[in-house]
Parts: structure tokens; C-alpha cells; sequence
């Protein structure tokens, strides 16, 4: 059989050792920060209708999706990110829950992209979701819980904010198609300049140009200053402008009164087409130059796929680049509190089930319980030591006829026999003493 075949597809990742350790680490801090701050769970499939995605995904992630049909001729796709299945779902199944819904979700999601550092086409996104608060607190709700989560794991990180509503409002007023928009924010996410000026000049003339170009230069009090100098010619965007505008400055004081450095970026759009206004991004000081995350307002993104309208904010962290955040990190961040590790060693003779028996008495004291079947026990707790749990257990033919069992703390090397029965004593003592 070829190599090759060993190796996962290009992109993909097998993930072992402490590397998986740190992951499920994050898995776990992220569910219990969520729960803890009113979210509850949502799974969706990994698989869904391409269409779901084609409608408001934006020009790259359409071109980097999954796509393939299945042995009905059905059009399907990996899931490039969870946001539009949230939606699917809360539409099919949701819609009569009382508001607001706050929902996470730890997912994979697939992209066709070219693999570099904190780029992979399998990755890992923690996210969540409101759906039915029309209030700045929807986005605060999602964006402190994320704050929280990088808090608690380590993160030191910094708001990058934004609004494409203010974009949106301006490329209206310029007679910009809803389609020629998607595609001008994304010249300006990917930072094509050159492009970007000369389409805007050969099609919509001089001003759109320097409108354009003023909106990406401005400060965040320009931007307001630019909204008042065309509010005749802004007609019925303006009061959304303004709105936006007082999101935009209300978000950014809530978390900087909580202590978050909140920084305005004229340029942050980000990629993904249903964005409706307020966005944000998370950076860290140091590690990465790319982004951790990020997220914003999707109001109506119902509406593609039926005929409700709900208000709906959300974001989606880079669970894999903030494992490269915390890589140096992790022997701190993994580190054993007390003794968790227990491996029980059983002779081949004795019967099995008294190793499971006992690993059953003992399991709500320790994080960790396995049972070890055999030949040789030098040879087993020479495996114990190197596989870092703390203490062995060892049932052999004397200890099993005796009606004892020798506990060996790896740590200390030191072993004591003790008697069978009363095990659970033994180590309620030993761990108190040891913690």
C-alpha cells in the first residue's frame, strides 16, 4: 500500500498527543463559558444543500466550498461555516421559542483554501449565536461571552470594529447594485485597492470613488461627520446610517467600560455577504497577525430563505489558531491539579471483571481510570510511568488471594498494599493528604 495513503488530504490535520489535549480544552472552556452566560447547544449537519450557502456567503467562500452530488443528483456541500444552518434550523423548528434564542456550537468547517500558518481547510470554530434581539445587547451578549471564554483560557486580545450598513447606505445612495456591493466589500476585505478604485471609477464616476475611498480613511467621528454632509442624498438610509452609527459607538463603550481595548477599523468588512452592519473582529497582541475570530449583525438572513424577518447577531472564534495562540502555553494550561491519573493492573488470571468492578468504585475520585490486562507487571508499570498517570493499582495472584491490592503513587514511588475493601477510605485519606 502507498505512503500516501497514511498521509491525510492536503489541508487536513490528524491531531494527537497534547495538541488534541489542548483542543478539548477549548472545547470544554467554551461550552461551560457559554452555558454559564445563557447559551445553550445547537448541532447541525456537517453536510447541507449548496444552496443553503450559495444564497449570502459571499464571492470567496462560494469559490472555496465543498461542493459534490450525492447518488440522488442532490447538490450538497460541506459545511463552510454554521451560521446560515442555525438559521435553516431555527426556521424549521424554532421560530415559536420565546426571543431572544441564544444558541453555541463547537463545529468543523471546510474550505478549499490555500493551506498556510492558522490556515487550514478542516478547522475548528466555537460560536454563537442571538437571534431576535434588535438591541445593541444581542451583539454585547455574543461578543462578552467570547471575551470571557479568551479570558479565562489566557488570551489577551483587542476589538477591531466596523459597520457595512454605513458602506451599504453610501453605495445605495450611489446607485451601487446589492450585488456590485458584495462584491466592493470584498476588494475592500482583501485589501485590492488598484482594483477597487478603478472599477468604482470606470462605473459609477469620480465621486464614488472618493466617497469610497474617505469611508475606508475616515475615524469613527469622520464617519459620523460624513453621514451629516449627505443626509439630503442619503434619503431613506439615512436614519439607518445614524442608527448604525449609535450602534457602533454603544458597543464600543459597553466593552471598553468592561475593561477591553475597542479599537475602529474604517476597513473591516469582512468576507461573508450577509453581514448587515455592526462587525468585529478579535486580534491578539502577539502569536498571530490574522484574526481569532469575529462576527456581527445578520439581520434578516431569515428572509433568503423565507418570508420572516428577524434580527439576528452572532461570530464564530478560530478555535485552531488560538490553539497557535496557547501552543506555549499549554503545559501550564493542562497542567494536573492533585492526582487524576489511575491505571488499575490486573495478573491475566484474575477475573477481568473485578479490575472494572473496583475502576467503578473509584471513578468519581479520579479524572482518568483505565484497566490493564496482564503478562507482565514490571513491564505495566513501567508503561504506567511513561504514560503520566499518578498511581497503579496492581491486583496480582498474591494480592488477589490475600483480598488486597498494592497501590504504587508514581510520583512519589512509594507503594503501600491495602486491603480490598476498604479502598475507597484508603484513597479518600491519600488524596486529602496529597492534594
Amino acid at each position: 500500500m502507498s505512503l500516501d495513503i497514511l498521509n491525510p488530504p492536503r489541508g487536513m490535520r490528524d491531531i494527537t498527543g497534547e495538541e488534541a489535549r489542548l483542543y478539548f480544552h477549548l472545547f470544554t472552556v467554551f461550552s461551560e463559558t457559554a452555558s454559564k452566560n445563557g447559551f445553550e447547544p445547537i448541532i447541525t449537519p456537517t453536510v447541507e444543500y449548496y444552496k443553503l450557502f450559495e444564497a449570502k456567503s459571499g464571492e470567496e467562500i462560494k469559490r472555496s466550498m465543498y461542493v459534490f452530488e450525492d447518488k440522488g443528483g442532490r447538490l450538497l456541500a460541506l459545511r463552510p461555516e454554521v451560521t446560515a444552518s442555525v438559521i435553516r434550523t431555527y426556521l424549521r423548528e424554532m421560530r415559536g421559542r420565546p426571543k431572544p434564542i441564544r444558541l453555541y456550537y463547537i463545529s468543523q468547517c471546510f474550505r478549499y483554501e490555500e493551506p498556510q500558518k492558522a490556515r487550514y481547510r478542516e478547522f475548528w470554530q466555537g460560536g454563537l449565536e442571538v437571534i431576535g434581539d434588535e438591541t445593541v445587547n444581542g451583539d454585547v451578549s455574543a461578543a462578552y461571552t467570547a471575551s470571557v471564554f479568551l479570558d479565562n483560557i489566557g488570551v489577551e486580545h483587542t476589538y477591531m470594529v466596523g459597520n457595512v450598513a454605513i458602506y451599504r447606505a453610501f453605495m445605495n445612495m450611489l446607485k451601487i447594485p446589492p450585488e456590485e456591493q458584495d462584491h466592493i466589500l470584498h476588494l475592500i476585505d482583501k485589501e485590492m485597492d488598484e482594483q477597487l478604485m478603478k472599477e468604482l471609477q470606470d462605473k459609477y464616476g469620480e465621486k464614488a470613488k472618493e466617497i469610497i475611498l474617505k469611508l475606508m480613511r475616515s475615524k469613527l467621528e469622520e464617519v459620523v461627520s460624513l453621514v451629516e454632509e449627505f443626509k439630503q442624498e442619503l434619503g431613506g438610509d439615512l436614519d439607518r446610517a445614524m442608527n448604525e452609527t449609535r450602534r457602533l459607538e454603544d458597543f464600543s463603550k459597553t466593552l471598553t467600560d468592561l475593561g477591553y481595548r475597542v479599537e475602529f477599523n474604517p476597513r473591516l468588512v469582512r468576507g461573508l455577504a450577509y453581514y448587515t452592519g455592526l462587525i468585529w473582529e478579535y486580534k491578539v497582541a502577539r502569536g498571530l497577525e490574522v484574526s481569532i475570530g469575529g462576527g456581527g449583525r445578520y439581520d434578516g438572513l431569515t428572509s433568503v430563505y423565507s418570508h420572516i424577518h428577524e434580527y439576528s447577531t452572532g461570530l464564530a472564534l478560530g478555535l485552531d489558531r488560538i490553539a497557535l495562540v496557547l501552543w506555549d502555553k499549554r503545559d501550564t494550561l493542562l497542567a494536573k491539579k492533585g492526582y487524576t491519573g489511575v491505571i488499575l493492573i490486573l495478573s491475566e488470571k484474575i477475573p477481568l471483571s473485578l479490575g472494572y468492578a473496583l475502576a467503578r468504585r473509584l471513578r468519581s475520585r479520579f479524572t482518568s481510570i483505565s484497566v490493564l490486562l496482564v503478562k507482565n507487571i514490571e513491564k505495566a508499570l513501567r508503561h504506567a510511568d511513561r504514560s503520566g498517570v499518578d498511581i497503579a493499582v496492581i491486583i496480582g495472584e498474591r494480592e488477589f488471594k490475600e483480598g488486597v491490592v498494592s497501590v504504587r503513587d508514581l510520583v512519589k514511588k512509594v507503594q503501600e498494599t491495602v486491603p480490598l475493601s476498604g479502598v475507597e477510605d484508603y484513597f479518600d485519606r491519600y488524596l486529602s493528604r496529597n492534594r
